[in-house]
């Protein structure tokens, strides 16, 4: 549905644009020049062993490890993506973009990504295949019309050409949350912005019924007339420090949904401004940056993820194993999964019967998977919970494994052994 332009609605676009020029520099906090292809050599120092966790400097704790931190979220989050993900890029006709999706066949919910300022760059490519790898369909779409900037000056042109013409980048939008219904049979659908694209992720939901939203450090409103057009819930990333987009702005925002019943969830993290997300900037913060992301994905399982596929169970805890089930409860931390006080156990049972695995984060971000029963969680955050249910039809050993990133090279893998 288009927005209808009125004269209520020209005055609201008019303040975003004045809103919008105050911060055409914001995405600049963490660089003067947009950034290139993410090199794996560019170590940034982050601090001294005290101040994370027993890390040597330059150095951060991620999962309860220590990993360098470098230009490339994908190294941060110990991703490879290697026959997982298929990409494309997309002419809808309406939008411009880039298609990231499982390389597993099957329906999948739906995202609009939005980009910063420096437009559809590898860095925003990037966290479109992080973000398919969990199980979406993700439409990062191009608001620049296939033009990337190389410095600032050029990417405030390119933004505030947007920002004049509000209305021209919903219809974009728009025409990138119809190719995934159309093409991509996806019935439930979110967006993510960050900066400049922050700022756009709400717009789409003022004039699309969006299931999800997701805002970093994007320009605000607290007009709630506005507002209430807003159909799902919405999930805030701020930094303490964004002197573009103040935690007054945030917390007058957030007061608004509030009143208006919109389910959301706002965080301001202490001690980093703009673009802290941004892993070739300055201003980069990696630990927040995997916390936020951790959030960003499970807000998105939340709401968008409706439906019970390949044997998982989302909610657990309000089911119980069927009488006879063969029940394991298995939980994960530190690269290895653990059971009754033993690492990597071995789970027995015999040929036909139905198994139930029951499978808990207590520290980082795992899953757990076996290839020859097609049974998968999604990823399982630090005291979050999943379960699966298959029948043990086929005898012999068989692995389980995390399929997170270099998790299972990194020990996380058991035997299931089927007599």
């Amino acid at each position: 549905m288009l927005l209808k332009s009125n004269l209520k609605k020209s005055l609201f676009f008019a303040s975003l644009l004045l809103v919008g020029l105050f911060i055409l520099s914001a995405c600049t906090s963490s660089t003067s020049q947009a950034p290139t292809d993410m090199a794996t050599d560019q170590i940034k120092s982050v601090g001294t062993g005290d101040e994370h966790l027993g890390c040597q400097e330059g150095e951060i704790s991620v999962d309860g490890t220590c990993a360098v931190a470098m230009d490339n979220n994908a190294l941060l989050f110990g991703q490879d993506l290697s026959g997982r993900v298929i990409t494309a890029d997309i002419d809808s006709g309406g939008a411009l973009g880039y298609l990231a999706r499982p390389s597993t066949d099957g329906d999948y919910p739906g995202v609009v990504m939005i980009h910063e300022w420096w437009g559809l760059n590898d860095n925003i490519k990037e966290m479109a295949r992080l973000l398919a790898d969990q199980g979406y369909v993700v439409f990062a779409v191009d608001l620049y019309g296939g033009k990337v900037a190389t410095e600032s000056g050029q990417a405030g042109e390119l933004a505030t050409a947007v920002r004049n013409n509000p209305e021209q980048a919903i219809t974009v939008m728009q025409a990138a949350v119809d190719y995934l219904k159309t093409n991509e049979n996806v019935s439930r659908i979110g967006s993510i912005g960050w900066c400049f694209g922050g700022g756009q992720s709400p717009n789409l939901s003022l004039g699309e019924p969006l299931d999800a939203t997701v805002i970093y450090y994007g320009q605000l409103t607290d007009d709630k007339n506005e507002l209430d057009k807003i159909a799902g819930p919405v999930l805030g990333i701020f930094g303490a420090q964004d002197t573009s987009i103040p935690v007054e702005a945030v917390n007058g925002f957030e007061a608004a949904l509030n009143e208006l019943g919109i389910k959301n969830d706002i965080n301001i993290y202490d001690n980093v401004g703009h673009a802290f997300a941004n892993p070739s900037g300055t201003s980069y913060a990696p630990e927040e940056t995997v916390d936020a992301w951790n959030k960003t994905v499970a807000f998105f399982k939340d709401n968008l993820k409706n439906t019970v596929k390949g044997g998982l169970i989302k909610d657990d805890n309000a089911m119980m194993a069927e009488p006879g089930m063969v029940t394991f409860k298995l939980s994960g931390e530190n690269f290895k999964f653990t059971m009754d006080g033993q690492t990597a156990p071995e789970l027995r049972v015999k040929k036909g019967d139905k198994v139930r695995i029951e499978f808990t984060s207590i520290g980082g971000f795992h899953d757990w998977k076996v290839d020859e029963f097609d049974v998968a969680t999604d990823r399982v955050n630090t005291g979050e919970s999943a379960a699966v249910e298959f029948t043990a039809s086929q005898a012999g050993t068989f692995e389980y494994y995390c399929s997170v990133g270099n998790h299972r090279a990194q020990g996380m893998v058991g035997k299931l052994i089927v007599e």
